[in-house]
């Protein structure tokens, strides 16, 4: 397992280049013609690159000191990137299609890297069925909601569900529960402030690092970066 240190040291680099990336990259997505409302461009300014660099950072240095080695090429995408849907979702209750397929692409790069790097094939298989099965359970679960779902949460549900489903299976599990008990509790909160309609997304992908963490914490915890033969 890498030290804390060695986990920030390699953590800060993809943050800080995807906020410094930010303009670019929000001025390189179109604004859907279902939602006009979301004004990609106007979120950028100092601040919002500074929360996309903290929370990227810190996001990924929670995944990576909470996670093997082999398993960094999948998780640092997600982590930096991640970010960036997740604070783009909290404002504008959408989650832009290019970025998330730059997200998924990089991870899926990054699955093909770690399956190399640990020399397991079945870690492939793994992360194909599970994200395969994630987007089927979202896709119902949009279909059954009357548009309280966005379908870019079916989407955001597979690539989660393809990340993790690679490293271990029941980190995949994890992923979503913990991320549905942040999302309900934030629906809670909301709601007794009478506001209804919220961003998903983020809770989703808040569920990624907790599931690492609790992976950790858990005596009986599968181990991080080794998928169960």
């Amino acid at each position: 397992m890498p030290t804390p240190v060695t986990a920030a040291l390699i953590a800060v680099v993809p943050a800080v280049v995807v906020a410094a990336l930010t303009g670019r990259l929000l001025a390189w997505f179109p604004v859907p013609d279902e939602e006009p409302r979301a004004d990609f461009v106007g979120l950028d300014s100092p601040r919002f690159r500074v929360g996309v660099g903290a929370v990227g950072f810190l996001v990924g240095w929670l995944m990576l000191a909470s996670s093997a080695m082999t398993v960094w090429p999948i998780l640092i995408p997600l982590a930096a990137l991640g970010a960036l849907l997740g604070l783009i979702d909290a404002r504008t209750t959408y989650l832009p299609l290019r970025l998330h397929y730059l997200t998924f692409a990089l991870t899926a790069v990054g699955v093909l890297g770690s399956a190399w790097w640990r020399a397991d094939p079945w870690s492939l298989a793994a992360s194909v069925s599970i994200g395969l099965a994630a987007t089927a359970v979202y896709a119902l679960i949009w279909r059954l909601s009357g548009g309280e779902l966005g379908f870019g949460d079916v989407r955001l549900a597979g690539m989660i569900g393809a990340a993790m489903g690679a490293i271990a299976p029941s980190l995949a599990m994890w992923a979503f529960l913990l991320g549905s008990v942040v999302g309900a509790v934030w629906a809670i909160a909301l709601r007794l402030r009478g506001i209804k309609k919220f961003a998903y997304g983020p809770s989703m992908l808040l569920g990624v690092p907790l599931a690492l963490l609790v992976t950790q914490l858990l005596p009986t915890a599968v181990v991080v970066g080794q998928l169960p033969r």
